[in-house]
């Protein structure tokens, strides 16, 4: 045998190297969000609810399909509001007739207080839509739907009870 069959080449040392170092850099990366994911509590759990969030377990409490159906009854709202009642521009509107009240010289706290009340008001005025699509929707299940859907929702709150605790501690 010759020496060159024996001698493995420089070319293969470096390839094999490469690929190592490749395979740990894409384990690091996997490891580091993995950890994000797993280590982190998910931000709607972390504590008590704030400011609007208190419909969270009443969304969660639905199963799967009455969940889509309630979000495809919500769109349909907000559509038909849209359509009625245009928001000066949407929600980006709001934030835009903010950003010029901030650049305008000089600054004018009334101004940016009522651009902050105007989004206010249509958040507002969109949960006070959400919250009749809730209940009609509820109205609408049978009464053993209503019941599994009232069991589901006890166990939310038993579990948000829990992470209180956790959260007082």
């Amino acid at each position: 045998m010759s020496d060159d069959a024996k001698t493995p080449k420089k070319s293969a040392r470096w390839l094999r190297l490469a690929l190592f170092a490749s395979l740990a850099a894409n384990l690091a990366v996997v490891g580091v969000v993995l950890g994000a994911v797993l280590l982190r509590p998910p931000f709607d759990r972390a504590g008590p609810p704030h400011g609007r969030d208190f419909v969270f377990p009443y969304t969660r409490a639905f199963d799967e399909g009455q969940r889509r159906e309630l979000g495809r009854n919500l769109r349909g709202a907000f559509e038909r509001d849209r359509a009625r009642a245009p928001m000066h521009g949407g929600l980006l509107g709001g934030y835009r007739a903010a950003l010029d009240v901030l650049r305008a010289e000089p600054f004018d706290p009334q101004a940016f207080s009522a651009a902050l009340d105007a989004q206010s008001a249509r958040a507002e005025a969109r949960q006070a839509a959400g919250q009749r699509v809730l209940i009609d929707y509820v109205a609408s299940l049978p009464p053993e739907a209503r019941v599994a859907y009232a069991d589901r929702l006890e166990a939310e709150i038993d579990e948000m009870a829990e992470r209180f605790q956790k959260y007082r501690r």
